[in-house]
């Protein structure tokens, strides 16, 4: 398995990936611009990620636009149904309107708000057949 991890904060990419090292190759990205050149170049490289993990507030683009453009890049790919990425929205935002739209519009699997508990994490991953 292979899990990008989508996030400005670098202690977040530390933290996620200690815990999850375990299941997966882990790789992260500090803004959107760089986790849709990831992407591509997964893709490319016939390896593509399992699983997304993406956070809301990043400067530049906010990761409901990166995930909408990671989507649009999976249609153009040709990438359908379990091919697709699985979306892990990690964020601090739990209003009704973000989550939504990470469920509605972004597709997420699940959604997990910070700061993290690593028990919580692995019980979310584990009942949405992340890992």
């Amino acid at each position: 398995m292979r899990f990008l991890f989508v996030d400005d904060d670098e202690t977040v990419h530390m933290y996620l990936g200690k815990l999850l090292e375990p299941f997966a190759k882990c790789e992260g990205a500090l803004s959107g611009a760089d986790a849709i050149d990831m992407y591509k170049k997964a893709f490319e490289e016939n390896e593509p990620y399992d699983a997304v993990f993406m956070d809301i507030m990043m400067p530049e683009m906010d990761g409901h636009a990166v995930v909408q453009k990671l989507r649009d890049l999976e249609k153009e790919l040709g990438v359908q149904g379990p091919e697709e990425f699985k979306l892990v929205m990690i964020t601090s935002l739990k209003d009704t309107k973000n989550v939504s739209k990470a469920f509605f519009k972004g597709f997420a699997s699940c959604y997990i708000v910070k700061p993290f508990n690593k028990a919580h994490v692995l019980h979310e991953l584990r009942e949405n057949t992340i890992i």
